[in-house]
């Protein structure tokens, strides 16, 4: 569960950190969590390390995941270097977004507003399924503001969990058990860690009259914000690779059905200048196989 913690001001960042009591800090990997404002959102993030070589800006993917996922991760990665990983707007302990936009030039702003109070330039960045679309627009948008490119088992422009196109109104997930929760998400053929780690379906939910709520808002799909256009940053995804300049390691899953063997083959045709590595793991490479990541992860970190 999420403890409660007096926040104080890094003067060296600029930012909101909570410091954790001891018992907290070994149930939550010894993480500074803290707020930043973005838009209509406050984002609620992660932060691992102290300052040392090239930064890391992990970014969680849609089904169901958020930056309590990526806890054992960032900690291994954070030996020798800050690891920051964040809950994108809807999701975990970030607010959901008054106007619905959960468009991709939204979330980048996200991005950019944490790496604004973090003071960090130039980050190497990771993302992880819907979130590699979210990784490659920015590296495509901001080509001097990343070092590096990690994308963790993404499609590209696979949706998660639904169609294309505005969507408001849905209702929010509501069950009447945690285990009513785990079973629902392990019904899917790629089973997340919400659907086999039963604390891991309890950070995930609130406790509600009714049930346990999930923690997302039920409108995450939406692309146009409600009174507004749609954005302006968002580019098809081959535009977007084409733009990279960044080194790029694709990292995939043997198990997943994200990368598709035409997928592959296309991709390794346009761009093969492109590092790929591979994890005997479905597409929860986080949860299935993280040392397989760490080990790929920290060889392209150089």
């Amino acid at each position: 569960m999420i403890h409660r913690r007096a926040l104080v001001r890094s003067a060296a960042a600029g930012l909101s950190v909570s410091l954790l009591p001891a018992a907290a800090r070994a149930a939550d990997s010894a993480s500074r969590t803290g707020r930043v404002a973005s838009g209509d959102v406050s984002l609620f993030y992660r932060l691992f390390g102290a300052p040392g070589k090239t930064p890391v800006i992990v970014m969680h993917g849609a089904n169901y995941f958020d930056s309590y996922d990526w806890i054992g991760v960032c900690e291994q990665l954070a030996v020798d270097r800050q690891v920051i990983a964040f809950d994108h707007r809807g999701f975990g302990e970030s607010t959901w977004s008054a106007s619905k936009n959960y468009s991709i030039d939204a979330k980048m702003n996200d991005m950019r507003a944490l790496l604004a109070a973090l003071g960090w330039k130039k980050p190497i960045v990771m993302g992880h399924s819907a979130s590699g679309r979210i990784a490659t627009s920015y590296a495509a948008a901001y080509p001097e503001d990343i070092e590096k490119l990690i994308v963790v088992d993404s499609g590209f422009a696979r949706d998660e969990e639904g169609g294309k196109g505005p969507t408001v109104g849905n209702p929010p997930l509501v069950f009447p058990s945690v285990e009513a929760a785990m079973e629902r998400f392990a019904k899917l053929k790629q089973v997340p860690r919400i659907g086999l780690d039963r604390g891991r379906a309890e950070q995930a939910l609130t406790k509600i009259d009714a049930g346990y709520q999930l923690k997302r808002d039920p409108d995450f799909q939406n692309a146009t914000p409600v009174g507004g256009a749609a954005g302006k940053l968002e580019l098809d995804v081959w535009e977007s690779l084409a733009k990279i300049r960044a080194p790029v390691l694709i990292v995939r899953g043997l198990k997943s059905d994200r990368w598709t063997p035409d997928l592959v083959a296309r991709v390794q045709k346009d761009f093969p200048q492109y590092q790929w590595a591979t994890a005997d793991s479905f597409h929860d490479i986080a949860y299935y196989a993280p040392a397989e990541l760490i080990a790929a992860t920290r060889k392209f970190f150089g």
